[in-house]
């Protein structure tokens, strides 16, 4: 099965997008929009999101081979690869499996470790297990309207509630999930996992790399830095400022800047 994704953009330059857990194609329209004018922006929805297919098994492996299928389908040999959060880790893997088909790698919000040992304390990974549970435990097939969920979600912060609302859609008169919750919730260890720098010994990730960090994030830390220059030959890290996590959303201009100038 081919996943599913949309063109934005006229420009020359072939630029693939990959997006976060939670996330779809649209998660990166804005970034994409101002883009258009030198690329021709590839935005992908990955398997269990969006409108691709739904499959039980979610791990890097499985994306890595998703996203070459898609590439082969589509007549890319070669292109440049951004990838945010999961995305970014899917990316990641793909750069050091198949570099030949990736000119330059860009890396939005996520460091290579695995976050899967830091189940207990880490806030990022909590943030990831309330939300699911929450989504896996909504009622969703009473609802019929947004608005009724939507009312649901009234207590719950803004960002959990865009999130939910982002990934139901309506099907047959009645609310239904984007998103494959149940393979999701069974692969989160998965998802939360990073590179072995066991497997970069001898065998770098040459790709010329920028890592984009949000100021106000967690997922980038100063401890990271060492397995990054560790893994990557060709690597630097770009601060956007007064960003958290969903950066794209937040700073759609600066992260377009950015990109923009590391693939000049």
């Amino acid at each position: 099965m081919i996943l599913n994704s949309d063109i934005a953009g006229t420009g020359h330059k072939q630029l693939v997008i990959l997006h976060g857990l939670y996330g779809s194609s649209e998660s990166w329209s804005r970034v994409a929009n101002l883009l258009g004018d030198e690329f021709t922006v590839h935005l992908i929805d990955q398997r269990n999101h969006g409108k691709s297919f739904h499959n039980p098994s979610h791990n890097y492996s499985d994306l890595c081979e998703d996203l070459k299928s898609w590439a082969e389908f589509h007549g890319l040999k070669e292109f440049y690869l951004a990838g945010h959060s999961m995305g970014g880790k899917t990316a990641m893997f793909f750069a050091s499996l198949y570099p030949e088909m990736v000119k330059k790698l860009i890396v939005a919000d996520i460091s290579p470790r695995s976050y899967s040992s830091l189940m207990e304390q880490d806030d990022s990974v909590k943030f990831h297990l309330n939300l699911i549970s929450l989504m896996k435990n909504m009622p969703v097939t009473g609802m019929s309207t947004f608005r009724q969920a939507s009312e649901y979600l009234k207590g719950y912060d803004e960002t959990v509630r865009n999130v939910i609302l982002k990934n139901l859609k309506k099907d047959n008169e009645r609310l239904t999930w984007k998103i494959n919750i149940n393979a999701i919730f069974e692969n989160l260890p998965e998802i939360m996992s990073g590179l072995n720098p066991d497997d970069f010994i001898d065998n770098k990730i040459n790709t010329p790399t920028l890592f984009l960090k949000a100021a106000n994030s967690v997922y980038i830390t100063s401890n990271d830095k060492k397995l990054t220059e560790f893994i990557f030959t060709d690597v630097r890290t770009k601060i956007i400022e007064n960003a958290g996590h969903w950066l794209h959303y937040e700073q759609p201009e600066k992260v377009a800047a950015a990109i923009k100038e590391f693939l000049d």
